[in-house]
This record gives structure tokens, C-alpha cells and sequence, in this order.
């Protein structure tokens, strides 16, 4: 049969990033797992292993288009939150913004994210968008 090519663009041939991200109690708050790219597809699989519902709000969501699994979105004035039952869990798909690449000064940075549940604030964590352009080991 006839082969069809497809145009690629960066990162997209990669196969998605994936990150796990388990809450055990409100006092150890999120514990993350792994690590994502700009212009990624990236999967976040939420474990609540606690006995209370929790939130999973961040601004990254606010302007993404987010596919999600086994959860309930909920929607802040400036963020999205995603509310995952007591043993439930939640998987996010969605591909991360375009880099902040700056071509003037050949530089770009990680974005850490900020994470919180809307329900109980002392609940935090970060996600990271880590900036790679080839120069891991270059210094």
C-alpha cells in the first residue's frame, strides 16, 4: 500500500511525557514523579490515596485544553482544578505550551508550575517544564 509521510514538528515524534503524582496525606502534599518539555504531549496521572477528596489546581491549566479521566473540573477565577475522589485516580492529557525560547540571547528557561489543592491550601507542589535545546552537559 501507498506509505503516508507526516509533518513532524518538535517533540512531537517523542512519545508523551508522563508524570505520576500520588497524595498520600495532607501533610506530605503532592509527591511527583517525572518531568515534561514545552510543546509536549504530556500524561499526569493523579493518585489520591488519602480518604478525603483533594484538588489539583494549577494556572498551567487555565489556558490548555486539558482531556481528563476520572476526575471533576472545576474552574477558579484565574486557575483550573481537578478534583479527584478518596482512592480514585485522575489522568490529565494535554500538550504543554511552546518554549519561552529567547533567540537573542540563545537562552530559555524551566518553568516550575505551582501546584495546589483548592481545598485544603497547605497542600503544594511544583511541575516542571524542563528547557532542552541539545546543550544537557554543556556548561
Amino acid at each position: 500500500g501507498a506509505r503516508e509521510a507526516f509533518a513532524q514538528t518538535p517533540g512531537m515524534g517523542a512519545p508523551p511525557s508522563k508524570l505520576e503524582i500520588t497524595i498520600k496525606d495532607r501533610q506530605h502534599g503532592y509527591e511527583t514523579m517525572g518531568l515534561t518539555m514545552p510543546s509536549h504531549e504530556t500524561t499526569i496521572v493523579v493518585r489520591n490515596l488519602n480518604t478525603v477528596t483533594h484538588g489539583f489546581a494549577s494556572r498551567l491549566f487555565k489556558d490548555l485544553p486539558v482531556r481528563m479521566e476520572g476526575g471533576t473540573e472545576v474552574r477558579g477565577k484565574n486557575f483550573t482544578s481537578f478534583h479527584v475522589e478518596p482512592g480514585k485516580t485522575l489522568t490529565l492529557h494535554f500538550a504543554t505550551a511552546p518554549s519561552n525560547f529567547d533567540p537573542a540571547t540563545g537562552g530559555a528557561e524551566s518553568i516550575r508550575h505551582a501546584l495546589w489543592c483548592d481545598i485544603h491550601p497547605e497542600v503544594k507542589g511544583e511541575l516542571y517544564v524542563i528547557e532542552t535545546r541539545g546543550e544537557i552537559g554543556g556548561g
